[in-house]
């Protein structure tokens, strides 16, 4: 049996780009809350509780930078990719997932490619007849350790397709849609939609607030 884990270089990486998300969102978020508590002090005239409850928000917000920090830890630690038996057991947020040889269809390795904005870097992926069993990207995963996991499946009888030009996600998507998620081929697209999203919610917590304290 193989078992693959992540080097400490690339521990060090999903630190970092974890933290770098968070510095992004966090202040959006806080900005987010003070505007619309703000938007409520005003209207209802009770200052005291706008401010009060702004702190509360902030505080549960700012809580996002330490809890990403350990959810990135435990994710650095416990990410691994066990295989050599015709199964693959891949450990990572959750619970593992566990598939065997004879459930992957295709094993597609993609030498350059970035997702929402990443550097572009190497992939791996793992597809069975009607969707994505896995996929192992090169911030985690060196190329020598994906080249293990595909060779391995490719003795087994896998299809193996290399991609060694640079590739985007809408191109890989088109390519073959169990790839790449519609979400993660247009992260600009999902962003305009969760942001008008959030704008929904706030503007009904707002109303709500407004007809309960007027």
């Amino acid at each position: 049996m193989t078992r693959l884990t992540l080097h400490d270089d690339a521990k060090r990486r999903v630190l970092r780009v974890n933290m770098t998300y968070v510095a992004i969102f966090v202040p959006l978020l806080g900005l987010s809350a003070v505007l619309l508590l703000w938007s409520t002090a005003i209207v209802t005239s009770t200052s005291t509780w706008g401010v009060a409850l702004a702190i509360g928000l902030l505080c549960l917000v700012l809580a996002m930078v330490p809890a990403t920090y350990v959810l990135a830890r435990r994710l650095a630690d416990r990410s691994c990719v066990t295989f050599g038996d015709g199964t693959v057991t891949a450990q990572g947020w959750g619970r593992p997932k566990r598939f065997t040889a004879a459930d992957v269809e295709r094993v597609v390795t993609v030498d350059s490619m970035g997702f929402a904005g990443t550097a572009p870097t190497h992939h791996l992926f793992v597809v069975g007849p009607t969707k994505r069993l896995l996929v192992l990207v090169g911030q985690m995963w060196d190329r020598e350790q994906l080249s293990a996991l595909a060779l391995d499946l490719a003795h087994r009888g896998v299809p193996l397709t290399p991609i060694h030009q640079p590739i985007t996600p809408v191109q890989l998507r088109a390519l073959d849609p169990r790839l790449v998620p519609w979400a993660q081929a247009h992260p600009v697209a999902l962003g305009l939609l969760v942001g008008l999203g959030v704008l929904v919610v706030l503007v009904a917590v707002l109303v709500v607030v407004v007809t309960i304290l007027l």
